[in-house]
């Protein structure tokens, strides 16, 4: 989404008064600070495929998930979570957590970016989102309130459940989202669902993508 990579302290220059700072820095210890802008998507499943800094121009630093706190803040932020399941993910100890989000992640983007271009989506990304959920409701891991998945405060510190959890979502979002609507923001990659009334909107965020782009055609047309 194009919003401020990693760094120690608020850019405060005209152009970028408007963003928020979206990761913080100290002495090595990061963390990703979830802000609104993070949550355009318009479903849980796009904000997730959504978590990294860039889509069409990856920063070095790309990665928005770099721990397990960062996931728990996230489902936290996103209001998947209340503060005691937020705090139960972030005591997951499996070392495996946070590549196995990643994955959920990545294939939700697999699943939903060609769609956004007007492309019928891969197999294979659908297929592990399926094998995920399919495991965990098995087990029992899972419960169902109505199609939404739903965990028992333990299973908040079961990986596999909550990895689970976050495939449930974007298969929800697979069947059930208007695909006329499913756009990808033509600056930096991340999908939204277009809810305007007139189907036009654009950009991921006007404050962020949009006037960056505002900005870029600006000093285009002063450099002319």
């Amino acid at each position: 989404m194009g919003l401020t990579p990693h760094i120690p302290v608020i850019v405060v220059t005209s152009c970028n008064r408007i963003m928020r700072l979206m990761r913080l820095c100290s002495m090595g210890d990061a963390y990703t600070e979830w802000v609104p802008d993070h949550f355009i998507g318009g479903h849980p499943a796009l904000d997730l495929s959504n978590a990294v800094f860039d889509r069409r121009g990856p920063a070095a630093d790309n990665e928005l998930f770099k721990s397990v706190q960062d996931v728990a803040n996230w489902f936290s932020a996103s209001g998947l979570a209340d503060d005691r399941q937020a705090q139960a993910v972030a005591e997951i100890a499996d070392g495996r957590f946070v590549e196995g989000v990643r994955e959920m992640r990545e294939a939700s983007f697999q699943v939903f970016e060609p769609i956004a271009a007007g492309k019928p989506s891969a197999a294979e990304p659908l297929g592990v989102l399926f094998s995920r959920t399919a495991s965990s409701l098995a087990a029992g891991s899972i419960e169902l309130d109505g199609t939404r998945p739903k965990l028992a405060l333990a299973r908040w510190r079961d990986p596999d459940a909550v990895t689970a959890l976050l495939a449930m979502l974007s298969i929800d979002a697979f069947f059930t989202l208007p695909r006329d609507r499913l756009h990808s923001c033509p600056r930096c990659g991340w999908l939204f669902l277009d809810t305007s009334r007139g189907g036009k909107r654009r950009w991921c965020s006007m404050r962020t993508c949009g006037n960056r782009e505002k900005v870029s055609r600006h000093r285009d047309h002063t450099d002319v």
